[in-house]
């Protein structure tokens, strides 16, 4: 992606990356994080389900009758209330990591969605590239620090350090 000077795609990895980031650094906060994050899987295959059920591409049948039951399945409690995941917004919030989420999530987002508008005139591709694969390098060392400093310590790493590995103290 680099090679081909495709600073979108780069720049849509960065952002799930940086999401990881978020993600991993609110779970290892606690043992309820941790718990609440690997439910979450399980909710978001019953919404993925129910979405398709609804859209009609995918059924329910009886096992014993054959039957279909789509629409009884949907209408049982489990399928009514499927817990919202947490948006990242507020996994950063409790992450104590905000300015992570306001100052690049949030305008990373903008490029993600197609709400990015750079003048081909006004941006050199290959610096936008050589941009965002630096910030990909970053927050996979991020990523990496944390996990390690769990691994390690079983608890996560301070704000100062994470900011350090992404270069944001830098003088």
């Amino acid at each position: 992606m680099g090679a081909n000077h495709n600073a979108a795609c780069l720049g849509i990895i960065g952002r799930c990356l940086l999401e990881q980031l978020i993600t991993v650094l609110w779970a290892i906060r606690s043992i309820e994080n941790a718990q609440e994050h690997q439910s979450s899987a399980t909710a978001e295959l019953a919404k993925a389900l129910k979405i398709n059920l609804k859209a009609g591409t995918a059924k329910i049948k009886n096992r014993h009758t054959g039957e279909e039951a789509t629409a009884e399945f949907l209408e049982t409690e489990q399928m009514k209330n499927i817990p919202k995941r947490r948006s990242v917004e507020e996994l950063a919030r409790e992450a104590e990591v905000s300015d992570l989420y306001t100052v690049f999530y949030r305008f990373m987002s903008l490029e993600t969605h197609g709400h990015h508008d750079v003048s081909t005139e006004a941006s050199d591709p290959i610096s936008l590239c050589e941009m965002h694969l630096q910030s990909i390098g970053a927050i996979s060392r991020a990523i990496g620090q944390a996990c390690v400093w769990w691994l390690l310590h079983r608890s996560g790493p301070d704000n100062e350090s994470i900011r350090d590995v992404l270069g944001l103290n830098s003088k």
